[in-house]
């Protein structure tokens, strides 16, 4: 008798049990369980990252638009306050010039020579 396989096996004998191809077909099955298992939790960390990245694109959306807000709101604030301080400089400045015009003359004078001889240095 020989060890080889025979034609029997496709009639319904086994074929002899060989403990190495046991283990092997174990082996691989366990590989490919193990590659799906891992592709699975794959696919689920990356739904998971994208939505918490869409959650916080949204928020900084969200806080870039407050700030945007809360900006233009202060820079119109500063302008107006600017406004109304350089009216009341210009209106005190014209009555001042209005009630001492010699003094305001010699201000203006001694403000423009020291101007002058900052810059030309």
């Amino acid at each position: 008798m020989t060890d080889t396989p025979t034609a029997e096996t496709a009639f319904g004998s086994s074929p002899p049990h060989d403990p190495f191809q046991a283990a092997k077909a174990s082996a691989m099955k366990a590989a490919e369980e193990l590659r799906a298992a891992a592709a699975q939790k794959a696919t689920e960390f990356r739904t998971a990252a994208e939505a918490r990245a869409q959650q916080l694109r949204t928020t900084a959306e969200q806080k870039a638009t407050d700030i945007r807000e809360k900006a233009g709101e202060f820079a119109d604030h500063t302008f107006s306050e600017a406004r109304v301080r350089y009216d009341d400089l210009r209106a005190e400045a014209e009555k001042f010039a209005r009630e001492k015009p010699l003094q305001a003359l010699l201000t203006a004078f001694g403000i423009g020579f020291v101007v002058g001889a900052i810059l030309r240095r």
